[in-house]
């Protein structure tokens, strides 16, 4: 973990890099959890956060992992905020469609969007992308 200030504002930042494999969502949401609960996310707020955390990770998993691969997950937060990142080795940006009530998937950016206060995709030529999300302490969204 890092710390430094932005603007009169400590912030703390936290990262962590996992296989770009299915066995590694799991764990590192609990990792994440282990990470927030310690700084006093509150539990709604938390479970947002990792509900985001699963969707990201999982999408960069089974999107975006090559044989080998690695996602990368890193919190930045201020005493308001927390954005989570989740960055991966494709260059492929996501596009998040509109799934059919028959569709068994296709909901997580979807998801992650209605929990969100902001959202965002910055990609890396010849590095990847990083998937973003960004929760507020309090449950004041900036979108509807």
């Amino acid at each position: 973990m890092m710390a430094s200030t932005q603007a009169g504002r400590q912030l703390r930042e936290w990262e962590t890099v996992w296989a770009a494999a299915p066995a590694s969502v799991g764990p590192a949401r609990r990792q994440v959890r282990a990470v927030l609960a310690e700084r006093g996310w509150p539990a709604d707020r938390l479970d947002d956060l990792l509900l985001i955390c699963s969707e990201l990770v999982t999408n960069a998993v089974r999107h975006a992992g090559d044989p080998g691969g690695e996602v990368r997950i890193r919190l930045l937060e201020t005493g308001d905020a927390c954005r989570i990142e989740v960055t991966d080795t494709r260059p492929d940006l996501p596009l998040p469609g509109l799934p059919t009530v028959r569709d068994e998937g296709g909901r997580g950016l979807l998801l992650v969007r209605s929990l969100a206060a902001d959202f965002g995709v910055a990609g890396h030529p010849g590095r990847g992308k990083t998937v973003w999300a960004v929760v507020r302490r309090n449950r004041c969204r900036a979108r509807p």
